[in-house]
């Protein structure tokens, strides 16, 4: 086999290890699996970006100019206001282009570390309401992607509580929102005598920096730790087919033959998963082994499916 030297990248090292994978009859579809993902062009496009990234933060590069697309427009007053050749005139018409002038401003953000939305201040009277509980604020940035969880009703006190953070979501990311935890404002609207159905539209509609005020749970749960189980789907799933999902935006749909990495096994109805080789790193909702066996042995015994398979298979 080939040696690497020290100096190879990520995307040499993929290129090299594409090559020497080799078929084997007992496990003929996961080496093929495998050659086509070590072979996307994205990978490898990400693979180099990576290695240009960490190569630049070693160098520790120091902007020259923190205001480049001020001085771009310093430089097009000036062209404009005196007669210019034929040089200057393309200078001009080179400096107008709006690609240019937004990667000039993307410069000058990340010049300026400007990187954060600026969040207005707290209302000082935020928690007169509350008495003695406990309230959290948090402020959260989505942009076009749902919250990434799910809500529900508590029976007995008729508190909407976080349901389940799905993996990936915002709502993950973030760290500060947790299951068992109690919503009662979003964007300063209250949530207590609404339905869910409505909740979740106001969250949907809800753009850029997002304020939701919350009761902590009295007792939070542990992030959930990374699974490292993969299954071959054996079916097609729909969510928006599905009447029995708690929420059809948080589904995953997925194709026969499908791998799934499932991130998630507490809820032993509705697990969470991802897709692999997906783009899309949030994590959706898919029925449960148990879940799913159990409707295909009642569809069959009332007569609607014949020979069920099972749902999935441990790779």
């Amino acid at each position: 086999m080939p040696v690497l030297s020290e100096d190879s990248g990520l995307h040499e090292t993929l290129a090299l290890l594409t090559s020497q994978l080799r078929p084997d009859s007992n496990h003929k579809e996961e080496m093929g699996f495998l050659r086509d993902v070590f072979s996307e062009k994205s990978l490898s496009y990400l693979m180099k970006i990576h290695e240009k990234l960490r190569h630049y933060e070693r160098q520790s590069p120091t902007p020259v100019l923190h205001s480049a697309a001020g001085l771009v427009e310093d430089v097009i007053e000036e062209l404009q206001t005196a007669p210019v050749n034929n040089e200057e005139k393309e200078l001009l018409q080179l400096l107008s282009t709006p690609h240019l002038r937004a990667m000039l401003v993307v410069h000058d953000t990340v010049a300026q570390k400007n990187f954060d939305p600026v969040l207005p201040p707290l209302p000082d009277n935020f928690d007169d309401d509350f008495d003695e509980e406990s309230v959290k604020i948090v402020r959260l940035v989505k942009n076009k992607e749902p919250l990434g969880a799910t809500i529900r009703r508590d029976e007995h006190t008729g508190a909407v509580i976080v349901a389940r953070i799905m993996r990936g979501g915002a709502a993950d990311r973030s760290g500060l929102v947790h299951v068992g935890d109690e919503l009662r404002e979003v964007n300063g609207i209250t949530v207590l005598h609404k339905r869910p159905e409505e909740i979740s539209q106001i969250l949907a509609q809800s753009q850029g920096s997002i304020t939701l005020k919350i009761i902590p749970a009295i007792k939070e749960e542990d992030r959930l730790k990374d699974s490292k189980v993969f299954m071959r789907a054996l079916f097609s799933y729909n969510p928006k087919e599905d009447r029995a999902i708690p929420c059809q935006e948080a589904g995953l749909p997925f194709k026969k033959r499908h791998i799934l990495e499932v991130v998630s096994q507490d809820d032993p109805t509705w697990w969470q998963a991802k897709r692999v080789g997906d783009t899309n790193l949030r994590a959706g909702l898919i029925p449960s082994k148990q879940f799913q066996e159990r409707r295909l042995t009642y569809r069959r015994t009332i007569g609607t499916l014949q020979n069920p398979r099972t749902v999935k298979k441990p790779l």
